[in-house]
């Protein structure tokens, strides 16, 4: 089959064919070499699919979850040797993202900057992957990559939440049970709604299995999606994605300043001025709305009568292109360094986002490439990295909290249920400076409106990095998130506190 890879969701006529057959597990398995930290370490890959069948005594087959394990040989005890589980979000992508930009043993690097040139580009040895510390086990949920549901079975039978966090924990089991890994500190890594994903399964494990999970690493999260919802008398917004704006602001020279100092007076003005401004909404005398707008114009380079016309919220969308609208461009969502050219600069959105698309062809191609040449994997089809419709279908987790219904996505009290209950659970928040989808101020307030006790709060370890939504496409913070998961994993190991 032709190496390509599509985000569209029609079938051809061969996809077709190679759905009809039966699901059965594949193991391709592969030995290989790489140096991290001027250590040569052997390791084996194993690359296919792991079929899980539904709950009946003589189960039938219903999806096939597509993985690669990276496993270091010579391991002489598996109880100090963590299992990381490691997936993207979407909902609806393949964690080709984390795959191929972040902690495997094989990395894509560009010969230029990415934010300017990402047409060349090499896979090469990861100095900076995990597997000198951890095991490493990067999957596709259902739909995604080259996982595939059984002949007869809906798709969107996976389309939520909560059946979508029980296939992957489903799948979390049955992978140690066959490796054997029982014993070992068990970590789920999730990326963007990864982050959703990943409390759910620590909680589906928990409540169901009873595989009380060690560890927890939220790369650039989102666990409460109010966290950066904009509308009539939501705030939550505005105020979370105020220090990115002005991060976004310096970076681009908007406004001047130093880094810790902008966002530091952004978050200052965020929670107490700001939030209560908008609380007052036309309750607001004028003199009062205009202080407030020009400090956000202060903070942000937006105009302060923009902000005025905004009824002083300015969404992402329009911050994006207005920001650098007298030159012609516009910034990136995911990832406020790149920035992208519309078809003009009248507009009130960016037509495109270059943080999205940027890296996008680099990992398809490097993926396809490297799966069938260097691990073995026979695919019977294009690879999805990202499937378009579960986005629109996906079902939410509605919750209730103290008696009172609340509609949004939220899974942060499903993680705060599985630290209490596991008081030993780690849990580390790694975000950028310019992120817009997944902000790091919204999730880091998050944590503080869980009201942890302080016994349980102190295993949580929140960090920052100069970079956007892939942490990891930025050089040094890749070195440094690299640093930072290696002593986090580390505690996770010993039990020792992050």
């Amino acid at each position: 089959m032709p190496e390509t890879a599509t985000s569209q969701s029609t079938a051809t006529e061969a996809d077709k064919v190679a759905d009809a057959k039966p699901l059965e597990d594949q193991q391709f398995v592969s030995q290989h070499a790489v140096t991290i930290g001027g250590e040569r370490i052997q390791y084996t890959a194993k690359t296919g699919r792991l079929v899980m069948h539904d709950d009946e005594e003589q189960g039938k087959p219903k999806v096939a979850i597509f993985y690669t394990a990276y496993l270091r040989d010579g391991v002489s005890s598996a109880r100090e040797r963590p299992l990381v589980f490691v997936w993207n979000g979407g909902p609806g992508s393949s964690t080709i993202w984390l795959h191929m930009y972040s902690y495997g043993p094989r990395r894509v690097v560009f010969e230029g900057d990415p934010l300017v040139d990402v047409s060349r580009w090499e896979l090469k040895e990861n100095e900076h992957s995990l597997l000198d510390v951890a095991d490493l086990v990067f999957l596709d949920p259902p739909s995604t990559g080259f996982s595939r549901t059984a002949p007869g079975v809906d798709p969107k039978e996976f389309y939520g939440l909560e059946v979508d966090a029980a296939v992957v924990g489903d799948f979390v089991l049955e992978f140690i049970a066959r490796e054997g890994r029982g014993d070992s500190p068990i970590v789920l890594f999730g990326e963007s709604y990864g982050t959703l994903r990943a409390p759910a399964v620590a909680d589906y494990l928990q409540q169901g299995p009873g595989l009380f999970v060690d560890g927890v690493i939220l790369l650039s999260s989102l666990m409460d999606v109010a966290g950066t919802t904009f509308g009539v008398g939501v705030n939550n917004g505005p105020v979370g994605q105020l220090p990115s704006y002005a991060a976004t602001a310096l970076y681009h020279g908007v406004i001047s300043g130093d880094l810790t100092t902008v966002v530091a007076e952004a978050e200052d003005f965020a929670l107490n001025e700001y939030s209560v401004a908008l609380l007052k909404g036309s309750r607001l005398t004028a003199a009062e709305e205009q202080r407030i707008a020009n400090r956000l114009s202060e903070l942000t380079g937006i105009s302060a009568e923009y902000f005025l016309r905004a009824n002083l919220r300015v969404t992402l969308w329009r911050f994006m292109k207005e920001l650098l609208r007298d030159r012609g461009r516009t910034v990136g969502r995911l990832d406020t360094r790149f920035t992208g050219v519309d078809s003009d600069s009248a507009g009130e959105a960016f037509e495109n986002d270059p943080s999205y698309t940027a890296p996008t062809g680099a990992a398809t191609a490097a993926l396809t490439k490297y799966l069938r040449g260097d691990l073995g994997w026979e695919a019977d089809r294009p690879l999805l990295y990202r499937h378009i419709r579960p986005r629109f279908e996906w079902k939410h987790r509605e919750s209730e909290q103290l008696g009172i219904w609340t509609p949004q996505l939220e899974v942060a009290t499903l993680l705060r249920g599985a630290m209490y209950r596991s008081p030993s659970l780690k849990v580390f928040l790694l975000s950028g400076y310019y992120d817009l989808g997944t902000p790091f101020f919204p999730a880091e307030l998050t944590f503080d409106h869980l009201h942890l006790h302080p016994d349980v709060a102190r295993n949580v370890t929140k960090k920052r990095y100069e970079s956007g939504h892939m942490i990891y496409l930025h050089e040094p913070s890749l070195a440094q998130t690299r640093a930072d998961l290696v002593e986090f994993l580390t505690s996770v190991r010993t039990g020792i506190g992050a």
